[in-house]
């Protein structure tokens, strides 16, 4: 397969990078979230913060994600680094799928039933066994892809040896 010129690569790295932030960040955002907005006054306030976070979550990160793996896939084809030549590659494609496999077939869809409660509860979503139990989720899954993702971003800066 045609490799690409050092101008593409760069070119291609710059929008890996650039999705690769907006990714970051977003997880940050839904970390950060929970913890700033805690004074819910009414119904229509628990349902607007369901629905930034919601917004953040199936508008911006995923196609950040995405945007990040098929990025890495090009880089990868389209690059002498290849799928497998280093450690520290394999270690960002296992991360990389997990972290968007786990978002996409569970997070995902357990954000979107969060706010179809709190549309259809209203201020009593706060009671509901499910919701309290899914926030809980969504601040340790933010939590643990925080984690998972900078080391992606260390590892990647640093390309450490590894088998």
């Amino acid at each position: 397969m045609k490799k690409l010129t050092f101008n593409q690569q760069r070119t291609l790295k710059t929008f890996h990078l650039i999705f690769a932030g907006v990714w970051l960040t977003c997880v940050f955002l839904l970390l950060c979230l929970p913890f700033v907005v805690t004074n819910f006054s009414s119904g229509d306030d628990l349902y607007l913060y369901n629905k930034i976070y919601h917004f953040i979550d199936l508008a911006v990160l995923s196609p950040s994600a995405a945007g990040t793996l098929l990025t890495g896939l090009l880089y990868s084809l389209l690059t002498p680094w290849g799928f497998f030549k280093h450690g520290w590659l394999i270690y960002k494609w296992i991360i990389t799928l997990l972290v968007i496999g786990v978002g996409t077939f569970y997070l995902g869809p357990m954000v979107s039933k969060l706010l179809l409660i709190a549309g259809e509860k209203k201020f009593l979503a706060i009671q509901d066994e499910y919701y309290i139990e899914s926030q809980l989720i969504g601040i340790w899954a933010a939590i643990i892809n925080s984690i998972l993702l900078i080391i992606a971003v260390v590892v990647s800066v640093f390309k450490p040896k590894m088998k």
